[in-house]
């Protein structure tokens, strides 16, 4: 079973800056758009070949499963904003025209099972050796955490995307006397949602760098256990 690690936080807190360590020759990028990525290895993705752009909910699982099958020196799959995956299904013509009646109704149901089949149903099939990255926005509960931006109480309630997930992150930022530190959180308090394995990363809070979180949490599934995360 491929590992599912969902990195959520605010636009800014360094989300898709966190990407900049990852192996270029080892990672391949999904992207909903074609901006630029924020970091300098960023050119070094090229479309068609590490990197994928689509916006299409449909097309994610058959494209991870491609990579599964094809790509067996690929071991990182970055979902790069599945947020706006969302917004690109919501905002469709073909979303927006069925707006009454039982059509109505439907669209969210068509809505939370594409979101499931993108990644969390056919997860148990792709390689053990192989990452799936999932960046997120969050957005403010009405218990007033800051968690998974849902769009939509079906998608909340039903599907539930982050009880699929073993390590949930959360970008932070902390203000600092020498400028802004981009961290990420590795587990919950009272405001923001995070989660890891017990043990996996004891640091409350950890330097904004997915490609060591990802060789941590190898390090961890092999049995080992390597110093305090921050310095």
């Amino acid at each position: 079973m491929a590992e599912l690690v969902l990195y959520m936080g605010k636009s800014g807190c360094g989300k898709s800056t966190s990407l900049r360590n990852l192996d270029p020759k080892k990672t391949v990028i999904i992207s909903p758009n074609g901006k630029s990525l924020p970091f300098p290895k960023g050119n070094e993705y090229k479309e068609g070949e590490n990197r994928i752009l689509t916006n299409e909910l449909d097309d994610i699982q058959s494209t991870i499963s491609e990579i599964n099958d094809a790509m067996p020196h690929i071991n990182c799959v970055v979902l790069e904003d599945f947020t706006h995956y969302f917004t690109a299904r919501i905002l469709s013509p073909s979303f927006l025209a069925r707006n009454s009646g039982g059509e109505a109704f439907q669209r969210w149901n068509d809505f939370g099972a594409s979101v499931y089949q993108s990644i969390f149903s056919k997860a148990e099939q792709w390689r053990e050796d192989l990452m799936i990255v999932v960046i997120h926005h969050v957005q403010l509960n009405d218990d007033g955490t800051i968690g998974f931006k849902s769009s939509g109480k079906l998608l909340e309630n039903v599907v539930d995307p982050p009880s699929y997930f073993n390590y949930v992150f959360h970008g932070i930022v902390e203000i600092t006397d020498q400028g802004p530190r981009y961290m990420m959180q590795t587990n919950k308090d009272t405001i923001h949602e995070a989660k890891t394995v017990a043990g996996a990363f004891p640091d409350f809070r950890i330097y904004n760098d997915m490609a060591k979180v990802l060789d941590r949490i190898r390090e961890y599934k092999k049995g080992g256990i390597s110093a305090s995360f921050i310095e």
